[in-house]
């Protein structure tokens, strides 16, 4: 197993090829930690690869990627998923032989055998799909603290060396990310359950809202439940039907597994069965305790205190001031719940149990209503 903390270079060359908001941070990070000699940055569009210059995503650009993968030991495709093919198709010949190809993209098994077609055989393909993002898109919001204890997931290609797996790993390790290898297979059924789904359900129910003949009760109504739920559907909608083409197998299993269990507690519903009902209610609130919050599972557990705060300028940012005036390391914070001029829930997460109640003391004294999650 890699050690999860060092800092060495792994790469003398990495080629990103795309410089928006995940080849920017990857970039960053890369850069930032030492895994990189040099990065070097492609995009279609000169202005986006100026940036990323200036904001440290890249050492210096070119104006084809055939310029940047030459010489590279790392090509990093940071392009939209059905654009990869395309990209690749028209450097692969550039590439040296031992060079390691990877993706950031949502779908895994369709496009890594339309990249197979294109790289030569002494080129390693290995799929990735960092479990991060952002509600805010391109360059200018990359964030090399992005990876910080994301799940990022490996699928490597048929027969792809072992050693090679662990370079990547490694490279993960890096930039502060969690690694987990998958199949491809497996990789797009899990995504299409957990992440793809979601969204599909997030858009027919804005969908379902948008086409009420009450449409304007109904954005005055919709509360802190719809918006959490609908939050996804806002999302890039080319990202999404690219997302949709390339997984559509899966996503139809799982649509057609949704559709009928939302047509049982139609008919629980319908027919007044209020054991039944309550018994499908209490098995999936039980379930949704039992899910890991995101730095849980195959990472390491945190103790989590959820403060109550209202909604003033710098709300956090004293919280994390205090906190860290008594020696208290935070390992993450996240938003729970936030009312606009009201205020809401945020979490605050430590690594171990002390650090936990000592924060829940502290905050308590200075009046601050806080309690531990469960």
């Amino acid at each position: 197993m890699w050690e999860e903390n060092y800092n060495f270079q792994i790469f003398n060359r990495v080629a990103l090829l795309g410089t928006g908001l995940m080849g920017g941070s990857l970039g960053m990070a890369l850069r930032e930690r030492g895994v990189a000699g040099e990065v070097v940055g492609y995009d279609r569009d000169s202005r986006v690869s100026q940036l990323a210059r200036e904001k440290g995503a890249i050492d210096w650009f070119v104006d084809s990627p055939a310029a940047a993968v030459e010489g590279a030991d790392l090509v990093v495709l940071a392009v939209p998923v059905r654009f990869s093919s395309e990209i690749l198709k028209g450097c692969a010949s550039y590439l040296a032989p031992g060079t390691i190809v990877t993706d950031v993209g949502s779908t895994k098994h369709n496009i890594l055998e339309e990249l197979a077609e294109h790289i030569p055989a002494e080129v390693i393909l290995v799929g990735g799909h960092p479990m991060t993002g952002s509600d805010e898109s391109g360059i200018g919001a990359a964030d090399p603290t992005l990876w910080e204890n994301a799940i990022y997931v490996l699928t490597p290609h048929k027969n792809v060396p072992t050693k090679q797996v662990e370079i990547l790993q490694q490279m993960v390790y890096g930039i502060g990310a969690q690694p987990l290898i998958l199949s491809p297979e497996d990789h797009d059924h899990l995504v299409a359950l957990v992440s793809h789904l979601p969204h599909l359900i997030a858009v027919a129910l804005v969908s379902l809202a948008a086409g009420d003949e009450k449409e304007d009760l109904v954005k005055l109504l919709a509360a802190g439940g719809f918006r959490d739920t609908t939050r996804v559907a806002m999302g890039n909608t080319e990202i999404w039907r690219d997302i949709c083409i390339t997984n559509r197998q899966a996503i139809d299993h799982f649509l057609g597994l949704y559709m009928e269990e939302l047509e049982n507690f139609r008919l629980i519903i319908k027919e007044g069965k209020e054991s039944d009902l309550e018994q499908k209610l209490a098995e999936a609130r039980d379930f949704r305790h039992a899910v890991p919050h995101k730095s849980r599972g195959i990472l390491p557990e945190l103790f989590d205190v959820v403060v109550l705060v209202k909604d003033a300028p710098g709300a956090i940012g004293k919280i994390a001031t205090l906190l860290g005036e008594k020696e208290l390391n935070i390992a993450e914070v996240e938003i729970l719940h936030v009312r606009e001029e009201e205020g809401g829930s945020i979490r605050f997460g430590f690594s171990s149990q002390d650090q936990r109640d000592n924060a829940l003391d502290v905050l308590k004294n200075e009046g601050y209503r806080a309690h531990r999650r469960q």
